[in-house]
């Protein structure tokens, strides 16, 4: 029976305040659920800011990585999507890591288009689920199919070390009458109020898409470990009739929830990378700033937020032989 509200109480929900402070209603009573196996949240404010490694590597990154570090020097890392597969390749190519590039088209920010590459790499065919342009050199827009450039991508990808695909995306612009959702933004040149619709797109078809990518990487290649991230760069606008703010956390939240579903499923060799924690979650309680160190950019994360980022990723998945090499190399 729930208690009656006083002078000395405020109804909180179902709970009165009195009752919430209780000994009886307190998850740490005996400390019984930690003994149980539970995992908890760091509950010192010095953990957040003294050891951002230590903090990653003991209370983000478990449950996230190989037991032990599996790539060397001569393992090409295939990156595509986002800032963190951009910074990676960017960190990996100026260390002189994985013997060489693979091209890699722009932008693909969300599921439909890395799955319609990817699908393209290995049949030669598109899913038809997106709409890829490229400009010519008069600047008009048109369709993108490079086909002298397919063998070679699809060798990369037979020839990889590892796969990091990096999802930022959740809201899609999508041509009504073929469903195709395009890569980038709508082109200018090609928009069609009455055709082309901007919409969120949901939990179930971006799990759909990303255990196809999956799928298709490992009928081309069927070893090296694929890494799953997602942006912590929050949406630079929005199209909904909300807040970019709010539009965001939901974008983010989609993306997130599917990947974790996908990640349910245990495919092997699979790993999710927790970039998006450590900048949104992490950066929340810490002192130093995740975001926007440089003068009025502040959707950037900090540079050195990333840096530590892609090191403990290399941390996690490259041997101690590797590591040892890598960082007695000087930048490139």
């Amino acid at each position: 029976m729930t208690p009656e509200p006083s002078e000395a109480t405020e109804d909180l929900g179902q709970l009165a305040v009195e009752h919430v402070s209780s000994p009886r209603y307190t998850w740490t009573q005996g400390r019984s659920w930690e003994q149980s196996g539970a995992r908890p949240f760091p509950e010192r404010q010095d953990l957040f800011d003294d050891d951002l490694p230590r903090l990653i590597r003991e209370w983000v990154v478990p449950g996230h990585a190989p037991p032990a570090g599996m790539l060397g020097l001569d393992d090409r890392v295939v990156t595509l999507g986002s800032c963190f597969a951009r910074e990676l390749r960017n960190r990996l190519a100026a260390s002189g890591v994985g013997g060489g590039n693979v091209w890699i088209p722009s932008g693909l920010n969300n599921t439909f288009a890395i799955l319609d590459f990817i699908s393209w790499c290995v049949t030669g065919r598109e899913t038809g689920r997106g709409y890829r342009y490229d400009r010519d050199d008069e600047g008009k827009i048109r369709e993108w199919t490079p086909e002298w450039e397919r063998e070679q991508c699809l060798q990369a990808l037979r020839e990889a070390g590892a796969f990091v695909f990096t999802l930022g995306l959740a809201e899609v612009w999508q041509d009504r009458e073929t469903g195709a959702v395009f890569w980038r933004g709508v082109p200018k040149d090609v928009y069609r109020a009455d055709r082309h619709v901007f919409r969120l797109t949901s939990v179930e078809e971006n799990e759909g898409n990303i255990v196809e990518i999956v799928e298709l990487v490992r009928s081309a290649n069927a070893t090296a470990p694929i890494v799953l991230t997602l942006s912590p760069v929050p949406l630079r606008a929005t199209f909904r009739n909300i807040s970019c703010l709010t539009a965001d956390s939901v974008s983010k939240s989609v993306l997130r929830v599917a990947i974790d579903q996908a990640m349910s499923r245990s495919p092997e060799n699979v790993w999710y990378w927790p970039s998006f924690e450590i900048v949104r979650w992490v950066g929340a309680h810490a002192s130093w700033p995740a975001f926007g160190e440089d003068e009025g950019k502040p959707r950037d994360v900090s540079r050195r937020v990333v840096a530590t980022i892609i090191d403990e990723f290399l941390e996690a998945f490259f041997t101690p032989e590797a590591l040892a090499q890598l960082r007695g190399r000087p930048a490139a």
